[in-house]
């Protein structure tokens, strides 16, 4: 019994151990009296790969290295080798299985395959391949399961039904003055959240099943002075008494029982770490850029009557003046059944003309993403995505920690930035479902009247999406890399290579002239057309115009600074930009590609193996043992063998013929030199010569295996009178 068979065995016993270890496992669940839950055995089931993780990643690196210090300071002798008790011996015909083996290998290896250098290089190639791809496509698989293609209908409903006018409610985008946003405030934020439902209790009029959670908080930002243009002002943060007067002035019934009756306060934000992190951005306006952390506040009442009586109070005394830059409605909503939390940012700017700009801004995510609330094919390639990270992460550190002199090394930092990528996320995600829990212990806990925020979890799911963005981004570079074996991204590296000094200059050129016709149409259009009302919204529009897309824009945008002005700018724009320019960059690299091509060509060597024939040569084993049910048999079909193979040469000779009608052979000919002729036909006999010896090996195996005893020994001839000197010499070597 070889090696081989003694593998085997060692499998056959694992696979039957596993087999009843899984099967008693399963029995013994199902038939021992007890039965979980399907959300608490998934718990179950984390817990336990948690603890597997635990285990590999944390205590036995410590076990190893406290191993290490104890080797290294008490060093022991070793042990001397002994064989191993059990092993067969090799015989007669094992050898020559061995060497049948061999031979069919040698039969596969042509003299490309003798490159030692381009075999290590394949050898890479192929392990990277098989790393960074299966990585690439669990990472794709992940970030499409986690990403709910749905939420966009969601966030483009509330938008509508908080921006447009319906038969219940009054839009933000109708509120043109300021006292417009008291009724605004009562009949779409108060009047249209405490509807009477189907089931009896107070909901949205919309859709019943989003609930708000806490309570409105509004929000506006003032400057200290009256201001009069469009600078960076400095933002007020004085405490004012009603009608926004001073000195301020508390009521006797402060912090007693009414908050009806407060004045907008200076907004209280806890200063921490965190705070500053994720809450120290501004909000990006039409005219300015207001602060998220900053500003005057008032919390909503959680009954329709205070409501009521709040706005009329902060109505009367003028909450809302021509001091008042810009007002944040913000306000978060919860639906159970999709599991969706959408956040609310209504923002109305007060303009120097004396009319609002409206804004609706609504996002919706998926924060609570516990274990329980996971598919099962959610968790398997989370697990499987998991321990491609750890693999990923070993086989980068143990590079650079046998060659250190790779960290420095372009594609090794990329290595090195996927890993610390992967680091970020995993503690991304591990914030916001702190943060989350937070607010929702202060929802259990907390009375109506409180407002709760969001934007923390929000801003760490926004971070989220946009490390994932960058991991995609940069692992596709990286498979890029590894894909450099096949000739087409060969092709397209080395035409990017050799065109960038052009490619750029031209790229520079189309960028001026973009920038001129963009800033020439914003001059005497911009105060009529959208498209160009901004300096950058104009030269992105001239953009996406030169590259097709005119779905937005009107001919007539480009007429009002004169009908001969416009007819000249966009000839311009259409001719010079579109047409001449554009055409040139594609012109440019088409010119690139044919050169990359033809010298490409001139380099390529018949000698070479491809990466595939270097797996069909270096994998064969694996790819006979693994597909062996997939192999053709030998079908007679009523002839006998030599009869097969003249059919056979017939077709292939049919085949050829057919071919050499449809390519002239004179040409393919002179593509093959001399030398390149003379390697095809000593290839050709060398794989005769090997054919012949693997035949005469397999006649000498199955000559022991019938006549021989069971090592394969051939019994001795018998004693022949004949003097041995006669015996012709073929038959003396065979004896």
């Amino acid at each position: 019994m070889g090696f081989k068979d003694m593998s085997h065995k060692n499998f056959a016993c694992f696979a039957v151990t596993a087999t009843v270890l899984l099967v008693c496992f399963t029995l013994v669940s199902i038939f021992s009296g007890f039965i979980h839950e399907p959300q608490r055995f998934k718990t179950m089931l984390v817990t336990i790969v948690l603890v597997f993780f635990f285990q590999y990643l944390i205590l036995e690196p410590i076990r190893f290295l406290i191993l290490g210090i104890d080797y290294a300071t008490w060093p022991q002798e070793d042990q001397p080798y002994k064989a191993e008790e059990g092993v067969p011996t090799m015989n007669h015909i094992s050898y020559l299985r061995i060497r049948l083996r061999s031979l069919r290998s040698e039969l596969l290896i042509t003299e490309g395959h003798t490159n030692e250098l381009l075999n290590q290089r394949y050898k890479r190639i192929a392990g990277d391949l098989l790393l960074y791809g299966s990585y690439f496509i669990a990472l794709m698989l992940l970030v499409v399961m986690q990403e709910d293609q749905v939420n966009y209908f969601n966030t483009h409903n509330m938008q509508r039904l908080f921006g447009d006018n319906t038969s219940v409610t009054f839009g933000l985008s109708q509120v043109y003055f300021i006292y417009q946003i008291h009724s605004y405030l009562q009949i779409t934020m108060i009047e249209a959240f405490f509807a009477p439902g189907t089931y009896g209790y107070e909901g949205w009029w919309a859709m019943e099943q989003w609930q708000n959670i806490g309570v409105v908080r509004l929000r506006q930002v003032r400057p200290v002075d009256c201001h009069i243009g469009l600078g960076t002002p400095e933002w007020d943060t004085k405490t004012y008494a009603p009608e926004w007067r001073l000195p301020y002035h508390r009521m006797h019934y402060t912090e007693k029982f009414w908050r009806i009756y407060d004045p907008f306060v200076p907004a209280e934000f806890e200063p921490s770490f965190l705070n500053g992190l994720l809450l120290n951005y501004d909000h990006y306006g039409y005219l300015l850029n207001y602060p998220e952390v900053g500003g005057y506040e008032v919390l909503m009442m959680s009954t329709k009557v205070h409501c009521i009586q709040q706005i009329q109070y902060l109505q009367s005394y003028g909450w809302l003046d021509k001091n008042t830059s810009a007002l944040f409605i913000d306000l978060t909503m919860y639906n159970a059944d999709a599991n969706l939390f959408t956040l609310i940012t209504l923002r109305v700017e007060n303009t120097p003309f004396g009319i609002q700009i409206p804004r609706v801004h609504a996002d919706s995510v998926r924060m609570l993403g516990s274990v329980e609330l996971r598919s099962n094919t959610e968790l398997f390639i989370l697990f499987v995505h998991t321990v491609l990270v750890i693999l990923f992460a070993r086989g980068v550190l143990s590079k650079i920690w046998h060659n250190p002199a790779a960290a420095h090394e372009a594609w090794t930092m990329v290595d090195l930035t996927i890993c610390i990528l992967n680091v970020v996320l995993t503690v991304l995600v591990i914030m916001r479902g702190i943060e989350t829990a937070k607010l929702l212990e202060m929802v259990e806990t907390a009375t109506k009247g409180h407002y709760l925020d969001f934007q923390r979890p929000l801003r760490l799911h926004q971070l989220l999406c946009i490390v994932k963005g960058f991991l995609v981004c940069i692992t596709t570079m990286r498979l890029w890399k590894v894909l450099q074996f096949a000739s087409v991204f060969q092709h397209f590296t080395q035409t990017l290579f050799s065109a960038w000094r052009a490619v750029a200059s031209l790229g520079v050129i189309i960028l001026v002239v973009l920038m001129a016709i963009g800033i020439t149409l914003a001059v005497p259009n911009g105060n009529n057309a959208v498209v160009f009302s901004h300096m950058v919204q104009s030269v992105v529009t001239c953009m996406w115009y030169s590259m097709g897309f005119n779905g937005d824009i009107r001919p007539a945008d480009f007429f009002h600074g004169g009908r001969i002005l416009g007819i000249m700018l966009y000839l311009v724009l259409v001719f010079l930009l579109a047409i001449i320019l554009m055409n040139v960059f594609a012109s440019v690299i088409y010119d690139y590609f044919n050169e990359t091509s033809r010298s490409l060509k001139e380099q390529s060597n018949r000698s070479s193996i491809t990466f595939l024939e270097f797996l069909r040569v270096e994998y064969a084993d694996l790819f006979g043992d693994t597909f062996r049910c997939l192999r053709k048999t030998y079908d007679r079909r009523g002839h006998t063998v030599a009869e097969n193979v003249e059919q056979e040469l017939n077709r292939r000779e049919l085949i050829k013929s057919k071919r050499d009608h449809i390519r002239n052979p004179q040409e393919l000919r002179a593509r093959l030199s001399t030398e390149q002729r003379n390697a095809d036909y000593r290839t050709r006999g060398e794989k005769l010569f090997k054919l012949m010896a693997i035949l005469n090996v397999q006649v000498e195996i199955l000559e022991r295996l019938v006549l021989g005893d069971k090592d394969g020994n051939l019994p001795a001839p018998p004693e022949s009178d004949s003097d041995p000197e006669d015996m012709p010499e073929m038959y003396r070597k065979r004896r």
